[in-house]
């Protein structure tokens, strides 16, 4: 499946190694992020949010087959990429200030060997703040006509506890919802193609989590048909906050 579906996102990309530099970009792209940087001038976040709707696009076309796009996994996925960018975020946060790179974050070791990480950034970025990726997520169930959200600290708690366990990072999911795969194993096969697309669009990594939010807008206002927008947010945020949480080089 990632086989197909990598290939699908790279399009006419060229492999990793020999993709272009940001400095090397072709004319029309060029064009683009100057017209974004001058409406910088009166619309900060307008990198981040055009940004987030290329890669909703992407995702799209990545997981359409010939009866559609699955929309579980659709939002498991970008619920898991959403995760990370928190951590993403505070890491190179941490670096650019000289800062060992888990500076921000606290890390705990289990005894499989692992470690995960929490803390007071991570939380905000996730899920404090009303441009955190359950502010973004929320409001926009909310404006689809959503009337009752999920118990969010509910799965901060279920997540805290099974951290260690085979049942730590797997979705629970309403009766009769399923994802074609883990939220983790998405992570770990879209993040390198998706996350320099959040670095071109993006002027600050403080923008990565408002920029997958703004992605995770986009799929829910598509999937409004499709399912209810709790069970949509449910499934997000079951794939958010642990993906939040993992060593992602080690998983």
């Amino acid at each position: 499946m990632f086989k197909s579906l990598l290939s699908k996102l790279a399009g006419s990309q060229q492999p990793q190694k020999d993709r272009p530099s940001e400095q090397q970009l072709d004319a029309a792209t060029e064009a683009l992020m100057r017209a974004i940087e001058e409406k910088r001038k009166t619309d900060p976040l307008i990198g981040a949010k055009l940004g987030g709707k290329e890669v909703f696009q992407r995702l799209l076309r990545g997981m359409k087959d010939e009866r559609g796009v699955h929309v579980e996994s659709l939002l498991c996925a970008l619920g898991a990429l959403a995760g990370y960018s928190c951590q993403a975020n505070l890491r190179a946060q941490a670096i650019a200030k000289g800062l060992p790179e888990t500076a921000a974050l606290i890390t705990v070791g289990v005894a499989n060997g692992k470690s995960y990480f929490f803390g007071d950034p991570l939380n905000q970025a996730l899920a404090e703040s009303q441009y955190s990726v359950w502010g973004l997520a929320a409001g926009a169930a909310q404006h689809n006509g959503c009337k009752t959200l999920p118990d969010i600290n509910s799965i901060f708690a279920h997540v805290t506890g099974t951290v260690g366990t085979d049942s730590f990072g797997i979705p629970r999911l309403p009766e009769g919802r399923v994802t074609s795969d883990k939220p983790i194993n998405y992570l770990k096969a879209l993040w390198p193609d998706l996350f320099p697309v959040a670095k071109m669009f993006c002027k600050q990594p403080t923008e990565w989590p408002f920029l997958f939010g703004v992605a995770i807008q986009e799929a829910l206002d598509a999937a409004r048909e499709a399912l209810p927008q709790d069970v949509a947010l449910t499934i997000i945020m079951e794939s958010a906050i642990p993906m939040s949480k993992v060593d992602l080089e080690a998983a």
